[in-house]
């Protein structure tokens, strides 16, 4: 006679695998919440440092990836959305297509970001040193190239609210308090490092002040949306807007003015004439512009540079150090942007000292280096958010910048392009 009793396992089986798969799930949940509350639609980054502890408490790597999985999931899950508009946007793939790479993109950086900390999960006897150290290695290694080609969301930001305006020594600082937190339960030096932490976290606060912009300096967000280039008349017609809005900025008194990244798509032979007659006013009125456009390098293979141009009464070029991965960095590819120089020093503008961060870099640290070294006068951001200024990333790229900014000392100054109708 048939009997289910076969089919199920024994009672006993499934009493010891629902522990398994609780203790599993209850990681991914923390690191869920972590990143909300941390990044948008929260803005507490200090709470970066319970994933360290709840990392050090859990047992087996399994559990130590699923927390970090949790994390990376929650606090880029815009991925899936974006793909999919960035993509049939410009026709590349349908909106099932970059939906579907959007979402396999989602899980993969999840995964990719949270294997450092699975393989250096110490074992459940280890000392709270290697706790301490392992946590701090694995911090780098989502933070660096190449991990940290799509390292944004790491905990090092937590750098940035404790330690504002101290640069390199607050980022060492932050590893320190990262690695302090698999220890504190384990170890009383921990502890009394903690404490010391905490001393110095508030004097950094307490001593930190709101650095002012240039006197006459000016961004201006834009709703253009997408921009189509496939025609002059459309070209045109974006020129005549921007330039329009660029002269309004500058009869009201502005001395330079930012536009955002791409704002004018890619810089040919029509834009030196188009452009020719306001530059040269710009330049004999003492008036700065600076522009986010693409800058040919080769035709074959088709490379190009995400760039900001500068000028007028001063003139530069800044290249982004790291387009988006895929979608415009695409190594190998037919079409592909490259990678400026890290070495690029700061513009200099009216006399003062600008570093940049061209949209994609705004979620990144490391090209941001010479920020822990040197703080400059201004930082200028410029982003081309069309397909995501309704959704959470474009918040969390804000205040990626924000931190990046604070922890520099620098004011930020930024250009977004949003959403909007396509020029017709």
């Amino acid at each position: 006679m048939f009997s289910l009793r076969k089919l199920l396992p024994p009672a006993r089986t499934l009493v010891e695998t629902v522990p398994y798969w609780l203790a599993c799930t209850a990681p991914v949940a923390a690191g869920a919440l972590v990143a909300l509350a941390a990044w948008y639609p929260g803005h507490w980054q200090v709470v970066l440092l319970l994933l360290p502890v709840v990392w050090s408490r859990v047992r087996g790597r399994i559990a130590a990836l699923a927390i970090w999985v949790g994390y990376y999931l929650a606090g880029a899950r815009d991925i899936p959305v974006v793909s999919m508009r960035f993509f049939s946007g410009y026709g590349d793939l349908t909106r099932p297509e970059g939906l579907v790479l959007g979402v396999l993109f989602w899980i993969a950086q999840a995964c990719v970001l949270a294997t450092p900390w699975a393989l250096l999960k110490p074992g459940p006897n280890a000392c709270a040193a290697r706790y301490a150290i392992c946590a701090a290695v694995a911090t780098v290694l989502v933070t660096v190239p190449p991990l940290g080609f799509i390292g944004w969301l790491s905990p090092v930001y937590v750098a940035s609210t404790l330690f504002p305006c101290w640069k390199a020594p607050g980022v060492m600082l932050g590893l320190t308090a990262i690695a302090c937190a698999t220890s504190i339960s384990r170890a009383r030096r921990a502890r009394h490092v903690a404490v010391l932490l905490l001393i110095l976290a508030a004097v950094a606060r307490s001593i930190a002040s709101a650095p002012d912009l240039p006197f006459g300096w000016i961004a201006l967000d834009t709703r253009f949306g997408r921009f189509d280039q496939s025609s002059y008349a459309l070209l045109y017609a974006r020129m005549q807007q921007i330039q329009a809005i660029t002269k309004r900025a500058f009869t009201a008194g502005a001395n330079v003015v930012v536009l955002p990244e791409e704002i004018v798509g890619l810089w040919r032979p029509a834009m030196d004439y188009w452009w020719h007659d306001d530059i040269q006013a710009f330049a004999a009125a003492n008036r700065t512009l600076i522009i986010g456009t693409d800058l040919t390098v080769s035709s074959t293979p088709f490379r190009y540079t995400d760039s900001a141009v500068i000028v007028g009464a001063n003139h530069g070029r800044v290249d982004s150090r790291q387009p988006v991965p895929v979608a415009l960095w695409r190594p190998g590819a037919a079409i592909s942007a490259i990678r400026g120089s890290l070495m690029q020093p700061y513009a200099v503008v009216t006399g003062k000292s600008v570093a940049f961060s061209i949209c994609y870099e705004d979620l990144l640290w490391w090209p941001h280096w010479r920020l822990l070294l040197q703080t400059p006068d201004v930082l200028l951001s410029l982003s081309n958010g069309w397909f995501d200024s309704d959704l959470a990333l474009a918040h969390i790229q804000r205040q990626g910048i924000a931190a990046i900014a604070r922890l520099s000392g620098a004011p930020l100054l930024r250009a977004v392009n949003g959403e909007g109708p396509p020029i017709r």
